[in-house]
């Protein structure tokens, strides 16, 4: 596999409502984000900005609503303010990437309003239009018995007078789903969604539900789960992964690479997708996506259609099976990515360690180590680099702000399940979006030093020490750790970026074990994590394993073969093959 400018890259993502407010406004904005690239660039070494959708919106779903892919959302600032942005990152080395949000629109688009208004105009088929069925009293119905989300969701088709017709949405009614199908479409997305924006100096973009883009034209009725329903939940078959999406990304990329160059990269969100199929988004030969985020390590364990109330943490083996999938990818060919965080999933910190209180920072360095340590494309979400948390437990429903949690939530509220709410309403503080979309922490002033103004959402609680200022300066912090982590990992990158992954211990419910091979096979690197809030006994031999890097500052070589983990605690060793001898000592961290 050639090296490309993303294979080395460490990507941030931001989330631009929450990251930086410039005006007082209480919103994040461009201005905001520029204030602080000196800082990305100097503390994370970044060189690659993934951002959220900034696109004109009605914000319902935070940007992913597009009502017009050409312009920005007010709040956000202007074309000129995006202009500055690009130059500013050039100068800084950081390729910008966009998050292309076209598998759906605002219901608020111009494509849209002009599809509703003619079954016969240029825009009557850029949406999936369906007539009604009607029962044997006359009585109108949906297309099909597809249901939203959870048990507890709405139908996927809504009806509009002027067409007599359903329109498909696979989540909520504000986002009617673009029709791939046409040729039309997919040549007015590009120009629209793609184009503008790579002649406006964007390097790619992450391509939200690539998979989504298929539905089945047929739209058959989903298999009876719930005999006593009417609606039924959606099968992925009839909406997911299907053969057309491949062909129409294959012309996609010839597309973007004859037009801008063969630099840009497509980095594709697969959630919902076995190993064999992923392979076939980004293996070595199917010209479609150059790498994929996977999020079978947050949904491991669960449905990805469950309700907020049923999802539990995963066992550990599970989370190890979800890691091994991506490393296993390089065996292959392919280019795996690696994330611990995003804006739809709970904090790493409280997700898969203690959350707030005595072990957290020990979490988030051990949590970080794993990251650091992983092949592939490494990305960090906003605030993951000083181990923010989950909102606290005595947040309310009247302090969220997703709409589709609180919309589920209502959902339930209308189906009268008994005792749901109050567990909806407790889940939305362990599970839901806002976890991660919460003020970026920087300074332990007002609103954490977000903004002047009175800020769109709520701040943790913790932001007090739990913010860059506090510890930018501090050798033990979080953030001093992943400074570190993040120099190593760039300095030997064959190892830790592009080594080969060997899982060690799949069984084990306390600890991870895993090595990281070099191409050459001269030399390997040992990673042991304990993920409890116990010490953890591990097994290491001490002639052939030396100590580099440990999140603990106590931590010593062992040589007697047993080493006790602290809680939380990661460490880092060099070594040589089994049959090779004592290490040669090239890492030096």
């Amino acid at each position: 596999m050639a090296t490309k400018w993303f294979h080395k890259s460490i990507a941030y993502q931001i989330w631009p409502a929450s990251f930086r407010d410039s005006n007082g406004d209480g919103v994040g904005d461009i201005e905001g984000i520029i204030s602080k690239l000196s800082y990305l660039k100097e503390t994370l070494s970044i060189d690659m900005l993934w951002l959220s959708p900034i696109y004109d919106s009605p914000q319902k779903d935070m940007g992913y609503d597009v009502s017009d892919y050409e312009s920005i959302y007010h709040k956000y600032g202007t074309l000129d303010d995006f202009a500055r942005l690009v130059r500013e990152c050039k100068d800084r080395g950081i390729r910008v990437v966009m998050d292309l949000v076209v598998n759906h629109t605002s219901d608020q688009h111009k494509w849209f309003l002009e599809s509703k208004r003619n079954r016969a105009g240029k825009y009557a088929d850029f949406y999936h239009w369906r007539c009604p069925k009607y029962d044997a009293e006359g009585k109108r119905h949906p297309p099909n018995n597809w249901r939203t989300g959870s048990r507890y969701g709405k139908s996927c088709w809504t009806y509009v007078d002027e067409r007599d017709q359903y329109y498909f949405h696979f989540g909520a009614p504000h986002q009617p789903n673009l029709n791939w199908s046409t040729h039309e479409t997919r040549e007015e997305i590009y120009e629209s969604a793609a184009a503008f924006w790579l002649r406006r100096g964007v390097d790619g973009f992450r391509m939200d539900l690539v998979g989504f883009y298929w539905k089945d034209s047929n739209f058959p009725d989903a298999k009876v789960v719930y005999p006593d329903e009417r609606l039924q939940p959606l099968d992925g078959q009839y909406c997911h992964n299907g053969s057309d999406v491949h062909v129409w990304l294959k012309e996609w990329r010839r597309k973007v690479h004859q037009d801008f160059g063969q630099d840009i990269v497509l980095i594709g969100e697969l959630p919902g997708t076995g190993r064999d199929e992923f392979l076939r988004f980004i293996a070595p030969g199917t010209e479609e996506l150059d790498m994929a985020l996977d999020t079978d390590i947050f949904i491991t364990g669960n449905n990805w259609v469950d309700a907020l109330y049923e999802l539990k943490k995963p066992e550990l083996p599970l989370l190890k099976d979800a890691v091994l999938k991506t490393q296993s990818m390089l065996d292959e060919g392919a280019w795996p990515t690696v994330f611990l965080e995003n804006h739809d999933f709970a904090r790493s910190v409280s997700r898969f360690g203690p959350g707030d209180g005595p072990h957290r920072d020990d979490a988030a360095k051990m949590l970080a180590l794993m990251a650091c340590t992983l092949s592939g494309t490494l990305f960090i979400y906003q605030g993951q680099e000083i181990g923010m948390t989950n909102v606290p437990p005595h947040w309310r429903k009247s302090e969220f702000r997703d709409n589709a949690d609180l919309d589920n939530i209502e959902d339930i509220d209308e189906k009268k399940a008994p005792g749901l709410r109050e567990k909806s309403e407790k889940a939305l503080v362990t599970w839901g979006r806002d976890n991660g979309r919460t003020l970026m922490q920087w300074s332990g002033e007002t609103h954490a030093g977000f903004s002047e103004g009175e800020p769109w959402i709520g701040v943790n609680d913790n932001y007090q020490e739990v913010n860059v200022t506090n510890q930018i300066d501090r050798q033990d912090s979080v953030l001093a750790f992943w400074k570190h982590l993040v120099r190593v990992r760039k300095d030997y990158w064959e190892f830790l970026g592009r080594g080969r992954f060997q899982l060690l211990d799949r069984d084990e419910q306390q600890t991870m074990s895993y090595i990281k091979t070099n191409d050459e096979k001269t030399e390997q690197l040992l990673v042991v994590l304990n993920f409890s809030a116990d010490e953890a006994s591990v097994s290491i031999d001490g002639d052939r394993f030396k100590l580099l890097i440990s999140t603990c500052a106590s931590a010593e070589e062992e040589p007697e073969g047993v080493v006790k983990l602290q809680p939380w605690e990661g460490r880092l060793y060099q070594g040589a093959p089994p049959d090779e001898s004592k290490a040669g000592g090239r890492l030096q961290v």
